[in-house]
């Protein structure tokens, strides 16, 4: 019999109907470059099984008030851009990303990219013109807020460590489907809307968004809603595919049918409530989810290996996604961030100023298995327990530093120690991560 994610039991639809219909249903995430990067090992990755599942039996049990009080946040801040009348954000928190068009900076390939291409998608922004809809929408499916209205993306020289593919700084943030949002102006070029979310802003493509009304608003927000916990869903129509679902979307449950609802765009570009049909079980569950050991390993081991995704790049996640992707379905609210999620806690203790045995000891002491994350100003990660004495985290890493300033790539989501990588001879101590960390994160 297969085991229920919740208290209560998952709603699945195993018959097919006849009737036209979306669906949602397992699928998988198409291979890009980003499947092909380095990937080496290290001594952590080989000899720490790559499975949370035996840490998530020393956890710390939620109390059911303690989750719906999370989760009653959560649901304030996911909706808010709905309450604004206006994105709320100064001039130059709008346009810091000028900034590139006066440095050097590559595409992909390492070709330097023109100052005319800066030229044209700094008018093409059309800030001058900011504030002018101030109007709510939401998005339509799995996409991306950019910092310019383009998808061609910027780079550092690809040459130097830690840059290149897939560090595109134009890349700010992916976005969930059903994405509450409010939209500040059109693109020069009508191609691309400048757009708030709770967690981060940017550029939307203008097909992934559809604009929402009072009436619709009221729907969709019925205080009743469920999570994607399992990743990489198909979303499709009897046109085809309509979007990558990963695991963390929400979709409203109908009152009456109890079937999911969604998004989609009519005529005159705006939404209108759509049923969504489930065909397999166990991909989708009221939130929140229990915390407790099943959910926490069912969550947590299909995060493992993942590829870097810098911002949420070619649908993949980075550090800061993975952890944010892990509360969500337990109802716990992440900004996009490492450095807002490490003061988002319901407390912060500092490591400032410790050596590394202390750090180690208190953060074996003090934080709590699947409920605490360990911050260094850049990096985030999620801390499953201890073994033998060392703390062990789940997160997803780009690499280790060594001595001549390259790094020892994984360019994936690992479960590790503090001190990955130790092992090698060139390995850069002093940015090793128990050297760096600064704080524990506890909810």
């Amino acid at each position: 019999m297969t085991k229920l994610l919740l208290a209560v039991t998952l709603t699945a639809t195993l018959n097919t109907l006849l009737l036209a219909q979306t669906t949602l249903s397992l699928g998988e995430r198409s291979a890009t470059n980003i499947d092909f990067m380095q990937a080496n090992e290290i001594r952590d990755t080989t000899h720490i099984k790559q499975d949370p599942t035996p840490f998530t039996k020393e956890i710390e049990l939620m109390s059911a008030d303690e989750q719906l009080e999370y989760d009653r946040i959560y649901n304030e801040k996911y909706f808010a851009p709905w309450t604004q009348s206006t994105v709320e954000l100064s001039k130059g928190a709008k346009t810091w990303q000028f900034k590139y068009a006066k440095e050097k900076t590559y595409r992909s390939d390492g070709q330097s990219i023109p100052k005319s291409w800066y030229r044209y998608e700094i008018t093409n922004s059309n800030f001058k013109n900011s504030d002018t809809l101030n109007i709510p929408a939401i998005t339509l499916r799995h996409t991306d807020l950019r910092l310019y209205p383009s998808s061609r993306g910027i780079y550092y020289d690809p040459k130097r460590a830690g840059e290149g593919f897939p560090f595109d700084y134009s890349q700010n943030s992916s976005v969930h489907i059903n994405t509450p949002i409010i939209i500040s102006h059109y693109s020069l070029d009508q191609l691309w809307v400048y757009a708030q979310t709770s967690f981060a802003s940017g550029w939307i493509k203008i097909d992934d968004i559809a604009f929402t009304n009072l009436d619709f608003q009221e729907k969709f927000q019925n205080d009743n809603y469920a999570i994607t916990v399992k990743d990489n869903l198909k979303l499709s129509d009897d046109n085809g595919e309509i979007s990558l679902v990963k695991m963390g979307s929400i979709f409203p449950i109908d009152p009456k049918t109890k079937k999911y609802l969604m998004a989609k765009k009519d005529e005159k570009g705006f939404a209108k409530l759509e049923k969504v049909t489930v065909n397999d079980v166990d991909i989708i569950a009221q939130k929140p989810i229990k915390f407790n050991e099943y959910n926490l390993a069912y969550i947590s081991k299909q995060l493992v290996g993942e590829p870097y995704g810098w911002g949420g790049k070619e649908r993949c996640r980075d550090c800061s996604a993975l952890t944010r992707d892990f509360f969500s379905p337990f109802g716990i609210y992440l900004p996009r961030n490492s450095r807002q999620q490490a003061k988002s806690g319901a407390e912060f203790m500092s490591l400032k100023g410790l050596g590394a045995t202390q750090k180690k000891q208190t953060i074996v002491d003090y934080a709590k298995p699947f409920r605490s994350m360990l911050f260094v100003p850049g990096h985030i990660t999620l801390y499953l327990g201890e073994k033998k004495g060392e703390p062990i985290i789940l997160h997803n890493y780009w690499g280790v530093r060594l001595n001549d300033g390259s790094k020892k790539v994984m360019g994936r989501a690992i479960i590790s120690t503090t001190t990955p990588g130790k092992e090698l001879p060139d390995v850069k101590q002093r940015s090793m991560l128990i050297n760096t960390l600064t704080g524990i994160v506890n909810f």
